[in-house]
This record gives structure tokens, C-alpha cells and sequence, in this order.
């Protein structure tokens, strides 16, 4: 099992020798399956969990099996139950690497000028992405219009926007541009760690048409390179969290009343 400096000494100078070990590139790709597979787990006992509830709780609404993956009632639930178990084998994961986990994820305050480079960096991809998608004739992803309108039909709208706009930003962040990224730049470079990432990222986001899978990976991009010039995971964090909320808004807006 491969231990490597910390990130910091890629950038700067060797590490001296009393510096901590870090889990290195493989080492993290290997503590990728258990974490993959507690969030599968975790997911599945809470669409499970809610299902068995809504049977109970509404038998005159049965959910149809063939519209669990985009019921929107569902999945939040299940990322609600799933989140904490992930982050916490995360939390585990670090512990074990013996580094700090402010240090080893990167969970410190950007300085102002990294937000606006930031801000700016999204801004100008998702006009891209935009002006892109009506030059081709692409149609928002009826995912998320099944996904808000069964949600909203279930008065389960506020839970959509816990799991959707909070909880999926965070536990994707600390996982990605948190733990991945910390664990396969030293040894990758930046860049390559940001694409690898990214392109991984994109490709868990199946759900989606291709066209809309390659602008999460652009997106992708993004957040990497915030993430390597501001060496900050909440800023990275923020703005995912704003593209969701963005999203969830111009669903409710599309799909109406």
C-alpha cells in the first residue's frame, strides 16, 4: 500500500521528513469501491425504506417499479439516508491516512478573489453549455422534469431540495475535488487529476443524455480547477450547490404549475 507526500510538497518543496503520510494514487482508487458500494447500499435500503412507507402511509398512490429511478420522491430519500453513511466512511478513510481531514479534503475558506474566478469560470461555461444546447436543439433532461414533478406531486419538494441543492453537492465535492483529487495529483499532476475526475464525475451521471453528461463534465473541469488554484473544497462545494439550485429552478419554471 503506496504512501505518498502531501500535495503541498508537489507544489513547493520536498517534504521533510516528519511530514504525514497520504494515501497515494492507488491506494486511492482502491478505497473508491467501498465507498461507490456504500453509496449504492445506502441508497438502495432508503428507496427500499421509503417505498415500504409510501405503500403504507398512501396504498391508493402505488409508485410504479418502472419509475423509481426518476421519482423524485425516491431519490431524495435515498441520498437523505445514504449522505451521512458515505461521509462517514469518508471521515474513516482520512482518519486512517493520518492526516487531518481540514487538511487532507481541503475544508478551508477561499480568498475572495478565488470565488469571483470562480463565479466567473461557471458563468462563462454554463452560457457555453447554453448557447450549445439551443444551437443543437437540445431539450432539458427529462429526468429532471420527472424527477421535480413526482417530488412536487409527493409534497416531497423541500426534501428534493435538501438531497438535490445540499447533500448531493457536498458528498460529491468531498468525494471528487475532496479526497480523489488530494490523492491522485501528486502522482498524476493537476491537470490529469482534474480531468480524470472530472471525466469519472460526468460518467456516474448516467442518467443523463449524452450531451448533458459532457456539459457535467465541463463542469467537471471547473470545479477542478477551483478547487487546485484556491485549495478549497466549500468554495467548490458553492458552486455546485448554485448550478443545482439553478437547475432546480429552471425545471419548476419549465415544468410549471
Amino acid at each position: 500500500m503506496e504512501l505518498v507526500p502531501a500535495l503541498d510538497s508537489v507544489d513547493k518543496s520536498p517534504a521533510p521528513k516528519h511530514r504525514r503520510p497520504r494515501w497515494g494514487a492507488w491506494t486511492t482508487a482502491a478505497w473508491g469501491i467501498p465507498l461507490a458500494l456504500s453509496a449504492i447500499v445506502f441508497q438502495t435500503a432508503g428507496a427500499f425504506g421509503f417505498l415500504a412507507w409510501w405503500r403504507y402511509a398512501h396504498p391508493e398512490h402505488p409508485i410504479a417499479p418502472a419509475s423509481i429511478t426518476s421519482n423524485g420522491a425516491v431519490l431524495a430519500f435515498a441520498l437523505a439516508v445514504s449522505a451521512p453513511f458515505v461521509l462517514a466512511l469518508l471521515g474513516l478513510v482520512v482518519h486512517l491516512s493520518r492526516v487531518p481531514l481540514r487538511d487532507y479534503l481541503a475544508l478551508k475558506l477561499p480568498r475572495w478573489r478565488d470565488v469571483w474566478r470562480g463565479i466567473a469560470a461557471l458563468a462563462a461555461v454554463l452560457l457555453g453549455t447554453g448557447l450549445l444546447a439551443a444551437a443543437t436543439g437540445q431539450q432539458p433532461p427529462g429526468f429532471m422534469a420527472d424527477t421535480f414533478t413526482s417530488a412536487r406531486d409527493a409534497g416531497m419538494l423541500p426534501l428534493l431540495l435538501v438531497s438535490f441543492v445540499i447533500l448531493g453537492p457536498l458528498q460529491e465535492e468531498l468525494l471528487f475535488r475532496g479526497f480523489f483529487f488530494r490523492g491522485f495529483a501528486p502522482a498524476l499532476g493537476k491537470w490529469p487529476a482534474i480531468v480524470l475526475t472530472a471525466l469519472v464525475w460526468a460518467l456516474s451521471h448516467a442518467q443523463y443524455e449524452w450531451f448533458f453528461v459532457g456539459e457535467i463534465f465541463a463542469l467537471g473541469l471547473v470545479f477542478g480547477w477551483v478547487r487546485a488554484r484556491s485549495g478549497s473544497t466549500p468554495l467548490t462545494i458553492a458552486l455546485h450547490a448554485a448550478v443545482n439550485g439553478m437547475a432546480l429552478v429552471e425545471v419548476a419554471f419549465l415544468v410549471g404549475p
